[in-house]
């Protein structure tokens, strides 16, 4: 019985970070995926992870265990969204493009959140994912949370949410997602902006020429041609956004693991 009383506290408080890690991290956060297959998932990857861990503290079932339990609820919040973020980064830079292309309005429904993504953001975000598989993230991304126990011991009462650390590795994920976004972004609504101002000179040049029929074919026609000359420079952003992305969960890993 005193077995069940020291070990099944922490087993719980495992199994809150690894729930919370998958409502909110990529491809486990999807809409479609029944909740009870994510629950069952976040059970088996916390039995696993329960028997990696080092010598914990007792952790008593009292009143303090509400403060564990926000503790490892907010910390898997966290660090998921951290990596959701990177992949949110993506949908920004094809709201731009379509902004830039007039598929502004076109939106089809993300199916991880339920929401409307521009065309452009929905296709590369595909693509990301596809990548994402290909070399393993995925695995990467669970051996991350599963590392996190160490760094963040679950016997420890509270984490440093409200240092600077935390703070400023907040910010510059924020900066490296819209800074990626730019990147992605910037080949193709720079080249239809130039496509734009030879519009507007021929509309000047020659005023029976009705730009606003065959204007909107032909930034259509240059956006698509341009998202396949630009993809295998996409790829090489992609491989440059998810290393940010790692190298993020462990600065965030880290921070928290701090003192409050």
């Amino acid at each position: 019985m005193n077995l069940y009383l020291v070990y099944l506290p922490v087993f719980l408080l495992v199994f809150v970070r690894m729930s919370a890690f998958f409502v909110a991290a990529p491809f486990f956060s999807i809409k479609g995926v029944p909740a009870h297959f994510k629950i069952g998932l976040a059970f088996i990857v916390a039995l696993i992870s329960f028997q990696t861990l080092p010598v914990q503290g007792q952790i008593p079932l009292d009143l303090t265990f509400v403060l564990y339990v926000m503790k490892e609820a907010l910390i898997g919040v966290i660090l998921g969204y951290i990596c959701e973020l990177m992949f949110i980064a993506i949908q920004v830079a094809g709201g731009l493009m379509d902004m830039q292309m007039g598929l502004a309005m076109a939106n089809v429904i993300d199916p991880k959140t339920g929401a409307y993504v521009p065309i452009t953001g929905n296709f590369k975000n595909m693509l990301a994912v596809l990548y994402f598989f290909s070399i393993n993230g995925h695995h990467m991304l669970l051996r991350g949370i599963m590392s996190s126990y160490q760094v963040i011991p679950v016997d420890k009462m509270w984490a440093a949410f409200g240092s600077e650390a935390v703070m400023m590795t907040a910010v510059k994920v924020f900066q490296n997602m819209f800074l990626s976004a730019f990147m992605m972004a910037a080949p193709i609504v720079v080249a239809l902006f130039l496509v734009d101002l030879s519009l507007g000179i021929i509309a000047k040049s020659v005023p029976q020429f009705n730009i606003f029929v065959v204007g909107l074919p032909i930034k259509l026609l240059a956006g698509f041609l341009l998202l396949i000359v630009v993809m295998p420079a996409f790829l090489l952003t992609l491989s440059g956004l998810f290393d940010h992305m790692f190298r993020a969960l462990a600065e965030m890993m880290k921070s928290l693991g701090g003192s409050p």
